[in-house]
């Protein structure tokens, strides 16, 4: 019975399919519906003596409240400990004079609620019956912060573990350098790094949040189930006490708009795609005259509606991304536009040619009628939708105080977009889309790409920039002093981790590690006996997530899909990487050495080893001319999408028995871990059941 309804149910739907089909003609765009009647819900305001400024939206449909704190303060320079602004709002919820941090963990989780601390904010959504037991935390956690040093300690080990796995997103670095580019010395150009996050201490948070966080330059938000009467009672009883104060004011330049365009590359070795990202600031606020106009006009560009000219151009007509985008974001000091796509490398060179085209058909064509009312339709839509949450009510709101708008700006906001005349979007467009004062910023394979590329910059030249937006300069090649041959420079690594004959003392080595992902942490144990036996166990919350195991002869993998010998060419490489101290061995192993070259990684000089297994393996090792340590491991893996270059960096050597192992090693490429070494033991005299 069952079969016989589905088979009936997929007959209807064929049915249903081709009647539609049959009834529309696709060759012709269908015509925009009427805009919808937009109904501002009510919103109601009050300030507290303390100078509070309270805005309730009422919403009786669930018995539920949630709570909006924003304090409104200009940004500020964080100079050399980028990044204790945002960690400050982070860790306000990480305990206070009265609790700590589990004891208000559980307590939120108690009444069901959810709370949450952010730069420069709070939120947090209880059910109405709880609201009492709510408040006083909420309130606790923003009147009596305490900062603990041991979450702060740990707030910076996992923001670093974020940038390290970071370093190899294209989109990321390209943004995070756009911003410092596009911005200058203006504070929203300071970019956090590793060393930035490390120099943060809990005086940094201390004094900001004593120097910032008061009622006066703050808004509470209360949405939901109850009366402007009992709102005013509750904001006094818990927040009256707060206590106002003088808030410095800060003003800043507004960045130098560049004049001609500017062409900044940041190299990125091998790669098979280049992310563009083109931006400049923009002087342009919520509230402005062209604000409504310069918002539709970058909606018929590149709001990622299909209809809208870059999806069209670079994913539809040429094929050459998934995505083409743009943003033309108000902001009450330096707005900023943006375009941005990852494309194949082979194709940046016409990729950008083709952003700088549909740039300037904003501002030199007028959008047709049609298109302007489809584009009308679409946002009046999405505004429409969104009115369906109380929070957009209470956004309104706020904006209308914060900015001075007129009282009936939004109330008029649909009339407003469907006055917009194509001649103001062109009026706009040439205003606020204008290739010829942005900044390109392209993260991509140096060697492919900068010759195609400088052609935009108006110095014809282009720039190159490292991932933190600091200047490089064009590598200068240097010569292998005389010599120095693979085999002296592998020599001189054997002595700088402790010499042969100490080398040469080691029957096995044992070694325990610890790495997290996407929030989880991972444990793996790795084990490794003379001449030529390995293991490894990775688990997670103390389950065996993978094994691998190799007897000298016979290797065998197993994980979540079963257990599969390893054969062919990975069998063959395993018998090299699982020798032990297999350095000592390589000409014996049948592995061939070159030294390439002297190349600069992060300041230091390195030695470029090219490594060949018997199989035709490739790795590029990077050993410190000084030192003699390795420090870098370059990997090509050869995928169905092309070749990708996966990193290995070593750091923090300590001494184990009388030889130096590497405590940290970050991985970053087609995986991003950073595994940290908690321990290493030598001739512990492993069992061969372990492999």
């Amino acid at each position: 019975m069952k079969n016989i309804k589905s088979i009936i149910l997929l007959i209807l739907i064929v049915v249903i399919s081709t009647s539609m089909q049959a009834q529309i003609d696709r060759s012709i765009q269908p015509k925009p519906g009427p805009a919808p009647e937009f109904k501002i819900g009510e919103y109601q305001t009050f300030t507290l003596k303390n100078g509070l400024k309270v805005i309730v939206v009422e919403n009786h449909k669930v018995p539920r409240i949630s709570y909006q704190l924003t304090v409104d303060v200009d940004p500020i320079l964080e100079k050399d400990a980028i990044g204790f602004v945002a960690m400050t709002g982070d860790l306000m919820r990480s305990g206070t004079s009265n609790k700590s941090k589990i004891e208000i963990d559980e307590a939120v989780d108690f009444i069901g609620a959810s709370f949450s601390t952010y730069q420069n904010g709070m939120y947090g959504l209880t059910l109405t019956k709880h609201k009492e037991e709510f408040l006083g935390l909420f309130a606790d956690v923003l009147l009596n912060p305490s900062f603990p040093t041991e979450e702060i300690e740990k707030n910076k080990k996992q923001t670093i573990s974020g940038l390290i796995s970071s370093k190899t997103n294209p989109e990321f670095i390209a943004k995070r350098v756009g911003q410092k580019l596009r911005n200058g010395n203006h504070p929203y150009g300071e970019i956090g790094t590793e060393e930035t996050i490390e120099n943060i201490t809990r005086e940094h948070l201390v004094n900001y949040y004593e120097s910032y966080y008061k009622p006066n330059t703050s808004y509470l938000v209360i949405v939901g189930d109850i009366k402007l009467k009992q709102a005013k009672k509750d904001a006094e009883k818990y927040f009256g006490t707060w206590e106002k104060g003088e808030v410095v004011k800060h003003e800043y330049q507004f960045p130098n708009k560049t004049v001609g365009t500017r062409v900044a590359l940041i190299h990125k070795e091998n790669a098979v795609q280049s992310y563009i990202y083109i931006s400049y600031p923009v002087n342009l606020k919520v509230g402005d005259k062209d604000a409504l106009p310069a918002a539709l006009a970058n909606d018929v560009l590149g709001s990622g509606v299909f209809s809208a000219r870059l999806i069209s151009n670079l994913r539809e007509d040429k094929g050459y991304t998934y995505g083409a985008y743009s943003d033309l974001t108000k902001d009450p000091l330096v707005g900023d536009f943006s375009a941005y796509a990852q494309v194949s490398t082979d194709v940046t060179d016409d990729a950008v040619n083709q952003f700088i085209i549909e740039m300037n058909r904003m501002k030199n064509e007028l959008v047709d009628d049609n298109t302007l009312d489809l584009f009308k339709t679409v946002r009046t839509g999405s505004v429409a939708r969104s009115l369906e949450k109380p929070q957009t009510i209470a956004r309104f709101a706020v904006n209308t105080m914060k900015y001075s708008l007129p009282a009936d700006y939004y109330q008029k906001y649909f009339e407003a977009i469907e006055a917009i005349s194509n001649t103001e979007i062109q009026s706009v467009s040439k205003k606020y889309i204008d290739p010829d004062q942005a900044i390109i910023v392209i993260v991509g394979d140096k060697e492919k790409i900068a010759e195609s590329i400088k052609k935009y910059s108006v110095s014809g030249k282009v720039e190159l920039y490292d991932m933190y937006g600091n200047p490089v300069k064009e590598d200068v090649k240097k010569s292998i002093p005389e010599g120095v041959t693979a085999e002296s420079v592998i020599e001189k690594y054997i002595s700088a981790i402790g010499g042969k004959e100490h080398l040469e003392k080691i029957q096995d080595v044992t070694m325990e590690a610890t790495t997290s992902m996407q929030g989880m942490e991972i444990k793996q144990k790795t084990y490794k006996k003379a001449p030529n036996k390995y293991a490894m166990i990775m688990s997670m919350n103390g389950n065996v997530m993978q094994q691998q195991a190799f007897n000298g002869e016979r290797g065998i993998m197993k994980g979540f899909g079963g257990e599969k010998e390893i054969l062919g060419d990975d069998l063959e490489n395993l018998k090299v990487d699982a020798t032990l101290n297999a350095e000592l061995k390589f000409a014996e192993l049948g592995v061939k050495l070159t030294l390439e070259s002297v190349e600069t990684i992060e300041g230091k000089d390195t030695y470029k080893v090219k490594v060949v297994n018997p199989t035709g393996e490739l790795t590029y090792n990077f050993y410190d001319v000084e030192s003699g340590l390795l420090i870098l491991s370059k990997e090509i893996i050869v995928a169905p999408q092309g070749e990708f270059t996966q990193m290995q960096s070593f750091t923090d050597y300590k001494e184990v028995e009388g030889v130096l192992y590497p405590y940290t090693i970050t991985i970053s490429g087609v995986q991003n871990l950073v595994l940290k070494v908690d321990s290493i033991s030598i001739n512990t005299d492993l069992s061969d059941d372990l492999f």
